[in-house]
């Protein structure tokens, strides 16, 4: 076996170990471990997920060190993108930019098909494992009150947690299921899913997610039924999920307060825009990052504090990592879409858009651990060897349904 076989399946290794643990320490099994460590085999200190951590770094960082080749182009991008997302990463005090670097640069040789259908099943596995144990009252239910309604989080950690999973566990489907001729059947689990996050953990973003998707996957099915070319459609979603990025900074920057309309479009989202802005007019923006807390001291008068929601993923990586680092980021994303638009792939477009939609709502967008589709900024970065890992491309896992 060669050096990038070896690469590939320490990568597709470490991604599932690391997916494992991102689900199941979201819960109370995280105590629950630390504590039987602590108490029961005598570890004056020990925290699960700090050695998860340095597992996952250390199997990565053999990957990009000693298994992968890089021409000097690649080289090149690579060191400029690393040194400007790590100056913002000390600065910020957040180390989730740097880790979402890590997991793209690592995946030269691995396959993105492979890692998403990989992905699909982890979630397949783990989600009902997780609800089942709170049903069976091994895991706490965290409930929540918004208005009139009871959220519960049935397992997870927080209600919209439970509901990013299941938007999750949609969007792989959408993928590994983007030729199959059942189209009922998932428009079922579609709207079946999408229902449930709306009564359940009432999920407000994962909702509009999952019916996002699912009437993107209509508008495919229309298309591919009249032979229309999806190409100007890619194109017009690749340039709004920009557009989307870009916009929702810009506007976050006036105050909703000052404009009927904008005030209601931004009560409809629960404030992101106006908690933005008091963040924007509290913190300034800067140029190389800096740490940003959404509870502060009021400036005015003592003892005073203020408790902000950060909500916007593109806002939250500005004020946070700086302005040379949100242009990068923005840079890389945009790519990522226009290579996707070029392979004429609908389904990868068409999540992408989804997301870009979801990271005005919130700041889960560029965290792994929302956004495994953040992985697709490999394939314009190593452009020569997706292409030629996708002529040889092979599953060695396959759902079907029906004949």
């Amino acid at each position: 076996m060669n050096r990038e076989k070896i690469a590939e399946h320490i990568f597709y290794f470490t991604f599932v170990s690391w997916c494992f643990f991102d689900i199941i320490l979201r819960t109370a099994f995280a105590d629950k471990i630390n504590v039987l460590f602590r108490a029961d085999y005598k570890y004056s200190y020990f925290d699960i997920n700090k050695i998860v951590d340095v597992s996952v770094l250390v199997l990565l960082m053999i990957v990009i060190i000693f298994l992968q080749h890089y021409s000097h182009k690649e080289l090149v991008i690579l060191v400029v993108v690393t040194m400007f997302f790590l100056i913002g990463t000390i600065n910020a005090d957040n180390n989730y930019l740097i880790s979402m670097l890590l997991f793209i640069v690592a995946a030269k040789y691995a396959d993105m098909d492979r890692i998403i259908n990989l992905y699909f099943y982890v979630l397949l596995i783990m989600i009902p494992f997780v609800i089942v144990m709170c049903l069976i009252g091994v895991l706490p239910d965290n409930i929540l009150y918004r208005g009139g309604l009871v959220r519960h989080a049935l397992g997870f950690e927080h209600p919209n947690r439970l509901g990013m999973r299941f938007f999750q566990l949609i969007a792989c489907l959408c993928y590994v299921k983007k030729d199959s001729a059942h189209n009922f059947i998932k428009y079922l689990i579609m709207a079946t899913t999408a229902y449930f996050v709306y009564k359940v953990p009432n999920s407000q973003t994962a909702y509009i997610g999952i019916m996002l998707l699912f009437v993107l996957v209509l508008i495919r099915n229309f298309y591919d039924k009249r032979g229309i070319s999806k190409n100007r459609l890619m194109r017009v979603m690749a340039t709004g999920a920009v557009s989307i990025n870009v916009f929702s900074v810009f506007i976050s920057f006036f105050n909703p307060k000052k404009n009927a309309v904008y005030m209601a479009i931004d009560k409809f989202m629960s404030y992101r825009f106006l908690f933005g802005n008091k963040m924007i007019r509290y913190y300034g923006v800067s140029i190389w990052g800096q740490k940003v807390d959404t509870i502060v001291k009021d400036r005015k008068y003592v003892g005073v504090y203020h408790q902000w929601y950060l909500d916007n993923a593109y806002l939250s990586v500005l004020l946070r990592f700086g302005i040379v680092v949100y242009i990068i980021f923005t840079v890389l994303i945009a790519a990522s879409l226009f290579y996707y638009v070029k392979q004429e792939n609908y389904a990868m477009v068409a999540i992408l858009f989804t997301y870009s939609v979801y990271g005005i709502m919130t700041t889960g967008f560029y965290m792994m651990s929302h956004n495994i589709f953040l992985l697709t900024i490999a394939s314009p970065i190593y452009m020569k060897t997706v292409l030629r890992n996708s002529e040889h491309r092979h599953r060695r896992f396959k759902i079907s349904w029906g004949m």
